[in-house]
């Protein structure tokens, strides 16, 4: 009995964690000069278990070819362990994180970290890498890494990580309207 008991226990907390995932988005702030990247889950937990994770970051491959600064805000000490530069006309940053508890809050998003380009320059364009999209560790120039985006729990179970949110590319300004059309 005792063992249906904890089977039942695990296969429920399985399917718990199973509901619960994360979202990672890139943006340029221009009042502070630097870009950010947050995680937005769809779950509230107060001094979440925060796992092994990577956002990996995709830029141009014009930008000189160096490992970023990167500071940590939450859910880990983060850092720019991988890269790979000029593959299909772009470098990729694979920053990760060993993680880190950290409160959580549904809908609402957490800043994971920062990080400023060579020289302290804004370039327009850079995005998060996209999982099933981008190029994989078999493409020529990956160096056989893994540049997939993850968030584990603590537990490792399962990858928490879903998709990118408003990951069209960041922007330099402060203004990116288009012009209303006109009407009779």
């Amino acid at each position: 009995m005792k063992t249906y008991f904890f089977a039942l226990c695990f296969l429920c907390l399985s399917i718990a964690s199973l509901a619960q995932t994360v979202d990672y988005t890139l943006r340029y702030n221009l009042a502070l000069s630097r870009y950010e990247v947050y995680a937005k889950p769809n779950f509230t937990q107060l001094q979440y278990n925060w796992g092994s994770s990577q956002v990996t970051i995709v830029t141009p491959s014009s930008l000189t070819n160096v490992a970023f600064t990167i500071t940590s805000v939450a859910a880990g000490g983060w850092g720019n362990n991988s890269n790979a530069y000029d593959v299909v006309g772009s470098d990729f940053h694979g920053v990760d994180s060993n993680g880190q508890k950290v409160d959580l809050t549904a809908g609402v998003e957490t800043l994971l970290f920062t990080f400023v380009l060579p020289g302290g320059a804004c370039l327009p364009g850079l995005r998060l890498f996209v999982n099933g999209a981008d190029p994989d560790s078999s493409v020529a120039g990956m160096n056989g890494g893994d540049f997939a985006n993850t968030m584990y729990s603590a537990t490792g179970l399962s990858n928490l990580y879903v998709q990118n949110y408003a990951n069209t590319g960041t922007t330099c300004t402060a203004c990116n309207l288009t012009a209303p059309t006109l009407s009779k």
